[in-house]
């Protein structure tokens, strides 16, 4: 999946930005997290997969109620709870919006943004963020080739 990798994992082929990287080895199954699950609830992460195929590569690694979305680098997470779809988004900016009933710092360049979601018309005021968490990972991952390739450059000269 990422280009440049810096490590793939010898068991399960999925590769990674560190050396070593603690893993749960595949992606898990669609099948077993959907199993059981309210229609609902089912219809809107459906939704959700379909709006994600449409922006670009990405891997969406699946345990049981839990979701992990990422290009090499975690844009979004989801877990199914009894009434909602509790989405975890990954932005480069906060953004004060109703839809978030939490937002917090995930690193130094990271804020968190969780939402949840029962219905379409929530995932619609939702998708423009996940939309722009995507793009804000793969934009750190171009930044990190684009380093590795200044740093090769200086290297060879």
């Amino acid at each position: 999946m990422p280009t440049n990798p810096l490590w793939t994992c010898p068991t399960c082929s999925r590769a990674f930005r560190r050396a070593d990287q603690p893993h749960a080895c595949g992606l898990g199954n669609r099948t077993v997290l959907l199993r059981g699950k309210p229609l609902p609830l089912v219809k809107v992460y459906q939704a959700l997969e379909r709006d994600l195929a449409k922006w670009g590569p990405h891997e969406t690694f699946t345990r049981e109620r839990y979701v992990l979305y990422r290009t090499t680098r975690g844009f979004a997470d989801l877990v199914f709870m009894r009434d909602g779809l509790r989405l975890a988004i990954y932005l480069g900016r906060t953004v004060p919006a109703p839809c978030f009933f939490k937002v917090g710092r995930a690193s130094t360049h990271r804020i968190i943004h969780v939402a949840m979601l029962r219905t379409l018309t929530e995932w619609r005021t939702v998708r423009p963020y996940l939309k722009e968490a995507y793009r804000f990972a793969q934009d750190e991952d171009a930044s990190r080739r684009e380093s590795a390739a200044r740093s090769i450059t200086k290297r060879k000269a």
